[in-house]
């Protein structure tokens, strides 16, 4: 494989492609604008603007004489465009047939002879392809000409973005009217609950026990609304970024201690025990206090969803760079169809979840940003019936903390 392939195969490229939307997609009047002025400016019968993904060019726009075949892609053997996106510089060939990188393609039967193609490369620095002009002849290409394609090349990778923007922020906007439209059910139905319980309350219809059962009743749906308020703005702030993180060396065992400790109460209740382990020399370099928050949401879950008696263990472990924390429970599991969205927001496996086991469906939304603010990652394995298993890695400290006060390395 050379190392233009590489390129040519790399997932941030291709999913940057991808989130255009662009490839097979129909010819569109604001790129077809583009390559006519190419091929006017320039004097060419062909000019176009291909996109590459790993397989194949995509002609998003072409402007062609009757003769040429009407077929838009073409496969990367065949691709002139690919060298642009291997390259990352403009490709200019005066004669196919004598080109060894291209001599071979079946575009060179069919007459396309020489070639002039600018990469297409977005802000991020991803090059999706290139508009490229070329000639059934001989050619050699002026610097005025390559002058033009370049400023051409600027206006398409700009509509591209353009429109990419304009997808972002409808995506957001939607996403802004869903978050709204829940966060008004979940805070409607304990506020509900305690308007009603204090007006049966005021109305003085109950005394004794039956006005304490309410009383009871209106504290736990206070308690319910205040933590999915502060559940609401965590994850707003995790997720804005304008969290900051307070990062320093930590033993693992400490976070996972602390965590542990956090939820003992919560376990003594369920009837469930909790085991952990991780070995004293594994430090990683993060957040004492978020990472706890990760590991306590994690453990919370694991023991609200285990049957009573039922351990649960928690355990951190060194795999090479990275430190692979394991929160495992042998509770009901998790169906395969919420495996991909149980880390988004107001996600719960069931409805009734939110009642009967107190969460909000937040909290593993705020683990995921967290873990990934610490550069790391979060997952889950589960089988149906037999528990669930909750990974999350973070990067390792292998510094050596005495060194550092005697002022050595």
């Amino acid at each position: 494989m050379s190392s233009g392939a590489a390129e040519i195969h790399d997932p941030n490229r291709l999913a940057a492609l991808a989130v255009t939307g662009l490839m097979d997609s129909p010819f569109e009047e604001s790129f077809d604008r583009l390559t006519r002025l190419a091929a006017q400016f320039i004097g060419t019968p062909l000019a176009l603007v291909n996109l590459v993904d790993d397989r194949r060019q995509f002609a998003k726009s072409c402007v062609a004489p009757s003769t040429w075949p009407a077929d838009r892609e073409a496969p990367l053997a065949d691709s002139f465009c690919k060298w642009a996106v291997i390259s990352g510089e403009p490709v200019v060939i005066e004669d196919a047939r004598r080109d060894e990188r291209v001599s071979g393609s079946a575009m060179v039967p069919l007459g396309l002879i020489s070639y002039a193609g600018i990469p297409l490369v977005t802000s991020q620095g991803y090059v999706l392809g290139s508009l490229c002009v070329a000639d059934f002849a001989p050619r050699r290409w002026t610097p005025g000409e390559l002058q033009v394609l370049r400023d051409l090349a600027g206006a398409v990778v700009t509509e591209i973005e353009l429109r990419a923007d304009i997808a972002a922020r409808l995506e957001a906007e939607r996403a802004k009217d869903e978050f709204v439209s829940v966060v008004s059910h979940e805070l409607r139905t304990p506020l509900t609950s305690i308007r009603g319980s204090l007006g049966l309350l005021a109305s003085g219809q109950l005394a004794g026990e039956r006005a304490q059962r309410m009383l009871d009743v209106a504290i736990q749906n206070t308690d319910r609304l205040v933590r999915l308020i502060n559940n609401i703005l965590d994850v707003e702030r995790v997720e804005s970024g304008k969290v900051q993180l307070e990062v320093r060396r930590v033993a693992a065992r400490e976070l996972i201690e602390q965590a542990v400790e956090a939820t003992q109460g919560l376990a003594t209740r369920a009837g469930v025990p909790v085991e952990w382990t991780a070995p004293p020399e594994l430090h990683v370099h993060a957040d004492p206090d978020r990472v706890v928050q990760v590991i306590t949401n994690l453990l919370s879950n694991a023991i609200k969803f285990s049957p009573a008696g039922s351990p649960v263990r928690v355990s951190a472990e060194a795999r090479g760079a990275e430190a692979l924390f394991q929160v495992r429970d042998r509770g009901r599991g998790i169906p395969p169809e919420h495996l991909d969205d149980i880390f988004e927001r107001f996600q719960q496996v069931d409805s009734s979840d939110s009642r009967e086991k107190g969460g909000s469906g937040l909290g593993l939304a705020i683990s995921r940003s967290l873990v990934q603010q610490h550069a790391g990652q979060i997952w889950v394995s589960s089988e149906l019936g037999r528990g669930s298993t909750f990974f999350f890695t973070l990067p390792t400290d292998t510094s050596d903390p005495t060194a550092a006060r005697n002022g050595t390395r």
